[in-house]
């Protein structure tokens, strides 16, 4: 029966992102390590006899398309931290809330959004701004989990058009 009650949230939740007015187009790239083991048996590479968990680390890495979906700026909706004193709030410059929808459900050709997936924020027709999920968040304490994204700016991984140059 509580199931029900955050199964609902989640519902409602991406209802909204998917409708919102400010909802932006995005794309999902994962990670993946192309080093390969150094053993006969293939497999996982692994760092000093110890298995690799995430390509978090590895210098070898590219970035596979995971899926498209929708991106809702989130900040203004939740609450900000305050300084020692009390006195101001204190907002990081760096770090963005983002409610995240595939568009797909993930049972019919959708996808799970992961840590460290990188999201592109689809602006115009040329111009795709990149951001890197850091931490999942949930806004509502049952399963299954509705989830809210903090993400990190990933300048050096943005997409631009080439400026025009212009003839003396």
């Amino acid at each position: 029966m509580l199931n029900n009650i955050a199964g609902g949230v989640s519902r409602m939740i991406r209802n909204v992102v998917i409708n919102h007015p400010n909802t932006l187009e995005c794309q999902v790239f994962r990670r993946s390590v192309l080093r390969t083991s150094d053993t006969v048996s293939g497999g996982m590479p692994t760092i000093g006899g110890l298995g690799v968990l995430s390509a978090e680390d590895e210098h070898d890495i590219e970035y596979e398309h995971v899926g498209n979906g929708f991106a809702l700026p989130a900040e203004q909706f939740s609450a900000s931290s305050l300084v020692d004193r009390g006195d101001a709030t204190y907002q990081s410059g760096d770090e963005r809330q983002y409610l995240i929808e595939p568009e797909a459900i993930e049972g019919d050709d959708g996808f799970r959004i992961k840590k460290n997936d990188v999201i592109y924020l689809i602006l115009g027709d040329s111009v795709r701004l990149a951001l890197e999920i850091v931490s999942i968040q949930a806004g509502v304490n049952m399963s299954p989990y509705p989830s809210g994204y903090v993400c990190n700016r990933r300048a050096e991984l943005d997409l631009l058009p080439e400026p025009e140059e212009v003839a003396p």
